[in-house]
This record gives C-alpha cells, sequence and structure tokens, in this order.
C-alpha cells in the first residue's frame, strides 16, 4: 500500500463519507492512525470498517504487520497498543498467534502491552521492540508471522532466537555455561540475548524470568583478553579453509573446537599453534561438532 498523505489522513479522520471511499488497507491505516494519536478510533469510521469484512483478506500481511510497527515506533506505545488489542487489531494484524492459549502466556502478554513505556533499553530500536512484543506468543506462529510479513531470514532467525532461547540464558548460573552461550552464539548475540532479558523482566515484573547479572563477567573475561567467539581467534576462517576444510559447516566447527580450546586456555590463542590444533583434529571430531553445533543453534518448536 502506498502511504497515505497527511492531508487525507486527516480528511478521513474527520469525514466519515470519504473514509468509505478508502481501500480497505487505507481504512485501517486511519484507524491505526487514530489509535496512535489519541488511543482511540472513531465511532463512525470503525463501525462502517466492520461492515467491510469481506474485503478485509485484500489487505496483505505485510500491510497488516505495518501498522504493528507504527504503534510500536511511538515513544510511549503502551496507551496504543492497549487500543490496538482492544479493537481487535492485534489478532486481525497476527492471526496466527491469537488466540493465546496458555493462562501464563495470556498473563504475559497484557503486562508487556501495559507496561511497554516502561522499557528502559533499546527504545529506538523498532525490531528490538518487536521481540518484546512477540514474547509472550507460540514461538512457531511468531516465526511463521514474521516469515508472512516478508521479513528476510536474518530479521526472523534474530527475532527468534531472542525468544527461543532466553529460558536457557536466564539459566546460565556459572561461568562455565555463560562461555558456552557465548561461544555458540558470539558476542554480539550475547550482548542483545542480555538486553533482552533484562527487558521483559522490567515489563512483565515476573520475578520468575529474571536473568543472572553476566554481563560483568563477559566485559571482564574481554579486558583479560580471553577469547570468547569466532571473531576473538587468532586464525580466520580463510586460515581454516587453506589448512584443509572442506565446507563452512566445518570451518564452524572447528572455529568452535578452537574457541572451546582458547577459553579454556586464552594464552593458546596463537596462529601457529591454531593450525597446529587443526591439524590433529580426526574428520570424527569434527563430523561429532557438526552435528553438536547444528542441534545446539537449531529452533525445535
Amino acid at each position: 500500500m502506498e502511504k497515505l498523505s497527511e492531508k487525507k489522513i486527516s480528511r478521513a479522520l474527520q469525514d466519515t463519507e470519504f473514509f468509505k471511499t478508502l481501500e480497505p488497507a487505507e481504512m485501517m491505516y486511519v484507524l491505526v492512525s487514530d489509535i496512535i494519536l489519541r488511543g482511540d478510533v472513531k465511532k463512525s469510521n470503525f463501525e462502517y470498517w466492520l461492515t467491510q469484512e469481506e474485503r478485509w483478506p485484500e489487505i496483505s500481511a505485510e500491510d497488516r504487520m505495518d501498522q504493528v510497527l507504527r504503534v510500536l515506533e511511538d515513544e510511549s506505545p503502551s496507551a496504543a497498543l492497549q487500543a490496538f488489542q482492544k479493537v481487535g487489531f492485534m489478532r486481525f494484524c497476527m492471526p496466527r498467534c491469537f488466540p493465546i492459549r496458555k493462562l501464563m502466556d495470556k498473563k504475559t502478554f497484557y503486562s508487556i502491552i501495559d507496561n511497554f513505556n516502561q522499557l528502559e533499553y533499546r527504545r529506538d530500536d523498532l525490531a528490538f521492540k518487536l521481540a518484546v512484543l512477540m514474547f509472550s506468543f507460540d514461538p512457531l506462529a511468531t516465526e511463521e508471522t514474521l516469515y508472512d510479513a516478508n521479513f528476510d531470514q536474518d530479521a526472523i532467525n534474530w527475532i527468534c532466537n531472542l525468544i527461543y532461547f532466553y529460558m536457557e540464558f536466564i539459566r546460565l548460573n556459572t561461568p562455565k555455561k555463560l562461555k558456552s552461550f557465548v561461544g555458540k552464539f558470539g558476542k554480539d548475540f550475547y550482548f542483545d540475548m542480555n538486553d533482552y532479558a533484562w527487558a521483559i523482566l522490567k515489563i512483565t515484573k515476573m520475578r520468575e524470568l529474571k536473568p543472572l547479572k553476566s554481563k560483568d563477567h563477559v566485559l571482564s573475561w574481554m579486558n583479560q583478553g580471553v577469547p570468547l567467539d569466532a571473531e576473538d581467534l587468532e586464525l580466520t576462517r580463510e586460515d581454516i579453509l587453506e589448512a584443509g576444510a572442506e565446507s563452512e559447516d566445518e570451518v564452524t566447527a572447528i572455529q568452535q573446537l578452537l574457541i572451546e580450546h582458547c577459553q579454556k586456555k586464552p594464552l593458546d590463542n596463537i596462529r601457529e599453534l591454531e593450525l597446529s590444533l587443526v591439524k590433529n583434529l580426526t574428520q570424527k571430531e569434527i563430523d561429532r561438532t557438526i552435528r553438536r553445533v547444528r542441534k545446539a543453534k537449531e529452533r525445535r518448536y
């Protein structure tokens, strides 16, 4: 849908007869504009919208998700999110995610939309805010919703991984487990996950979802020069390919083995020593690690 001009939006908000001339996607855009502006919809406009149900399928999943994102873009979106849910647009725009069947998930969902204004982390990061909103939905439904809305695969993976691996993250109760998590997913995802976990705790107020304070440990290891992920290794992917790795999967597996070794022995993070370690690996070790890495990062809904 082409974006409506401010003039047309203003006229449609005031004049229901003009509102009736719009296409369904444009009607929805105007109604959501009303929600964002004042936390409600004009009654006569909404009543006409309800008479157009047979035309609602004309609105694409992408246009529907765009309205969710418009609401989330607001600096303080709680009132708009509440109205969006009240008039049925949350379900309309993300039909795969509703109804929410589990009582605890339903409670979490309402806590999120009611308290979204209290979000302290990454308030200008729209993808992050969407991941927070989606926290209480069925993970597979979330993935399918994002796919339907034409999100690219990297964005889908990032959002779904934040949700799916959340429970694993908040149970990282030893340095060994923490290093293993960072080694599997990388420092960038660790910091994203840490922000996400504390954001969820803040706005759901559910103490059972409280993560452990691990960031200081990770920052300390980084300051000490402890190799935590593949980018910290002296040996590059190109070096590993030149050393005889035959596929990207093999490179990733070898990197994982080097990370695990160097996390235990940081002083071994030397290019020549790592090359020697690679050359001494057996194919059986590499194949086993390929399977382990795939399993560790695979979402199993």
